[in-house]
């Protein structure tokens, strides 16, 4: 669960007061996300049954 909260951290800070049309001109900036994206998705399946339960509004993967 630490590596989601690791991710989305990162992902918020690096996007934070940045316009679209800068981000997506920076090549980096665009594999750095898209990688901590896969982290958080690989993670995500490891996350305890009770977890999922208790937040059944997000779409965990079955």
């Amino acid at each position: 669960m630490w590596d989601i909260l690791n991710s989305a951290s990162k992902i918020e800070r690096w996007i934070n007061n940045i316009e679209f049309e800068d981000f997506i001109k920076n090549e980096l900036l665009v594999d750095a996300i898209t990688r901590n994206l896969e982290i958080i998705g690989e993670a995500s399946k490891y996350v305890p049954v009770e977890i999922r339960e208790e937040y059944s509004e997000i779409p965990w993967k079955k």
